[in-house]
């Protein structure tokens, strides 16, 4: 026995158990590479991930090429990013054992940029995006609310995503989308459940695309069956300075009350899939301010003869009949006008809105001859009025409505964007108008707006009577060639409509001033 020494037997195979623990623990140093190419749409710049056994990222080079060097042995995933493109294969998985894996290659497509956000509130999934009224591209949202609107003509460019479940209304009703060259996240909006009404209404219809003094002139004749708002009417429906290509419908979008009253809120743009120009045969979709949407069934009877005709059949999904919109003055303030209409007449027992301009909640008045509720009980129905250095659109009202069984609440938005809407009049003090007394000639001038197609000029009396209304122009000036003569010193009222702008709502807007004439 030798207590405090080691035999050598038992001295060696300590030493070597510890020789075989070093050597097994030794790091060597990694010499693996793991590289590839990109080919496709788009090779320089693209971002290339690698995750697994270790974590790092890459930029491919002029010709599409990226490697990472020094790479252990282990599992590793290869994800390319380019935002606006997608690659095929999306990953790739990859295993290191000792040896550089090569040939980690992948194809770009562009496939555009994306608009994304989320829908919550009283519905989320199965609700329908649409990217602005001609329907560029659309999708639904997902289970979780979740969406994104990806298509490749979406860029340099502003967007209205509108989103669409029948039976309920969303906050805000649209949102106008900037993109650039990068995809936009957070455009989120709010659902939350409203009346919803069906309506239908049938008529017949002529179409005379080539009206010397107005235009197209659409002339409709409605026999409505059950309409929950106040459009239409049954009567005649003439529609003037209507413009209908393949695919677009355009007409100034009027209510008319049944004391022969009109309201003027914009424009109507009806969209379908691609037909032939100049006729309205086919099936039209549009939406109105409120989300109320209207598909009307154009059928003709006469097709080849100038005016055509035929029958029309229009059935109506109402999500809400309340109303805001606004005009510009010269002083640059707006005037808000606003109203609700009971989908069933008188249905509500009190309507009152609160919103810009509003202290506290204002209470409307029911017209019982309008069948509408607003400001003071008539038409046009009073204004607010909101100073331009203190309020700035979008302009959102919520119509508290009391019922006998329920209380509910409707937001309901103007929106638009006032540097590209709304057209501006001269400084003063150069005048809006000229006034050549030689010749007798009234020249009226304003300033345009970035995108409009065109706009239409209307001249009223001291009393807002229509006494004149232009065929639409793209100049920014227009001739004065109305057979009224204006008498001077009397007031008149001049209002300057924009057509196809994209920042609008319902595509237009107006702008009044006032003059005396000379």
């Amino acid at each position: 026995m030798n207590i405090g020494k080691i035999s050598t037997p038992v001295l060696l195979s300590f030493l070597i158990i510890m020789f075989i623990t070093v050597i097994g623990c030794e790091k060597k140093s990694a010499t693996s590479v793991i590289s590839g190419t990109v080919s496709g749409d788009l090779k320089k710049g693209i971002t290339i991930n690698l995750t697994g056994a270790a974590t790092a990222s890459t930029t491919t080079d002029t010709s599409g090429n990226y490697s990472f060097t020094n790479q252990e042995n282990g599992n590793y995933i290869v994800t390319p990013y380019f935002d606006g493109y997608t690659f095929s294969p999306t990953s790739t998985n990859v295993a290191v054992s000792g040896a550089s894996v090569t040939g980690i290659n992948f194809t770009s497509t562009h496939s555009g940029y994306g608009i994304s956000g989320t829908v919550t509130g009283a519905v989320a999934a199965n609700v329908t995006l649409t990217l602005d009224d001609l329907n560029l591209t659309t999708t639904t949202t997902d289970s979780n609310g979740n969406y994104t609107l990806r298509s490749t003509d979406i860029g340099n460019n502003t967007y209205i995503v509108k989103p669409y479940l029948a039976g309920y209304k969303f906050n805000p009703y649209t949102q106008s989308v900037p993109v650039g060259n990068a995809s936009v996240t957070g455009k989120d909006f709010v659902s939350s459940s409203v009346y919803t009404a069906a309506g239908s209404a049938t008529g017949t219809y002529t179409w005379d695309p080539t009206t010397a003094t107005t235009g197209g002139e659409l002339t409709i004749t409605w026999t409505p069956e059950t309409v929950p708002c106040n459009w239409p009417q049954a009567g005649t429906d003439a529609e003037k300075f209507v413009t209908i290509t393949n695919t677009t419908m355009t007409w100034p979008n009027t209510i008319q009350w049944p004391s022969d009253e009109i309201a003027w809120l914009g424009m109507m743009i009806w969209t379908r899939t691609n037909a032939t120009a100049n006729d309205p045969a086919g099936v039209w979709t549009a939406y109105d301010q409120s989300g109320n949407k209207y598909t009307a069934t154009f059928t003709a009877t006469v097709p080849a003869t100038t005016p055509a005709s035929g029958s029309i059949s229009l059935v109506e999904n109402i999500v809400a009949c309340s109303y805001v919109w606004s005009e510009v003055i010269p002083s640059g303030d707006y005037h808000v006008s606003l109203s609700y209409q009971d989908p069933q007449p008188k249905k509500a027992t009190s309507v009152s809105v609160t919103g810009p301009g509003i202290s506290g909640s204002q209470i409307l008045t029911y017209n019982n001859a309008a069948g509408e509720w607003n400001i003071n009980g008539t038409r046009p129905g009073g204004v607010i009025d909101l100073a331009s250095f203190l309020q700035t659109p979008p302009f959102t009202y919520t119509f508290t409505v009391t019922e006998p069984e329920t209380v509910s609440e409707i937001t309901t938005t103007w929106t638009w964007d006032e540097k590209s809407c709304f057209v501006n009049w001269p400084t003063f003090p150069n005048p809006f108008y000229n006034w050549a007394p030689l010749t007798k000639t009234l020249t009226f001038y304003w300033t345009g707006v970035t995108d409009a197609s065109g706009y239409v000029v209307q001249l009223k009396d001291s009393n807002y009577n229509l006494i004149w209304e232009s065929l639409e122009t793209t100049a920014n000036s227009i001739v004065y060639s109305g057979a009224a003569v204006l008498t001077s010193g009397d007031t008149y009222y001049l209002y300057v409509q924009v057509r196809g702008t994209s920042y609008c709502a319902n595509g237009t807007s107006y702008a009044e001033v006032s003059f005396i004439a000379p």
